[in-house]
């Protein structure tokens, strides 16, 4: 059964609009589960599963963060809090040096989130599946405030929380 994190992920990945925001992994990967695919994650533990300093990229990571409220008596809903958090390296040159002002750096970071935003966020109740969890809401808890990554060499990262509001599983056993 998928959480929000995994659903998300899921979900996200079929969203070409969010992916080509993505840096990806060399189609010659030798893992051959990584070859081509975007830097989309839902590893809460160890976050971004690659370098991405001197990339000139972005990566989401995807994770399950808690609940955000709890059911009414009688109520099967299920209302879990999904953090997003996004990864932007700034443009570099071919020799590893920044291209671009850190605020540059950060509008590409908020394009990303437009993108993101606007598959997961929904005003109006209707049934959406993520991977095989079935949501039925999707609010925006916090916007993403994109900072410097300490010894990051001016990679930033954002941070954003949705309430996502469950009604089952598609496949519960």
């Amino acid at each position: 059964m998928d959480d929000v994190g995994t659903g998300c992920y899921k979900f996200l990945s079929t969203c070409p609009d969010v992916t080509s925001l993505l840096g990806s992994f060399d189609p010659a990967d030798p893992i051959t589960a990584n070859a081509g695919m975007p830097w989309l994650f839902t590893d809460t533990s160890t976050g971004v599963l690659t370098r991405m300093e001197g990339t000139s990229q972005c990566a989401i990571v995807c994770s399950d963060f808690g609940g955000w409220s709890v059911p009414g008596p009688g109520s099967t809903a299920s209302f879990r809090r999904l953090r997003v958090d996004m990864w932007v390296d700034p443009l570099r040159d071919g020799t590893n040096n920044v291209m671009e002002s850190s605020s540059e750096t950060t509008n590409r970071g908020l394009a990303l989130w437009a993108a993101v935003r606007f598959r997961l966020q929904r005003v109006e109740p209707i049934l959406q599946t993520w991977g095989d969890l079935v949501t039925n809401a999707c609010t925006v808890l916090t916007e993403p405030q994109f900072e410097a990554i300490p010894d990051g060499d001016y990679l930033q990262r954002g941070t954003a929380y949705f309430g996502v509001t469950n009604v089952g599983w598609t496949d519960y056993p």
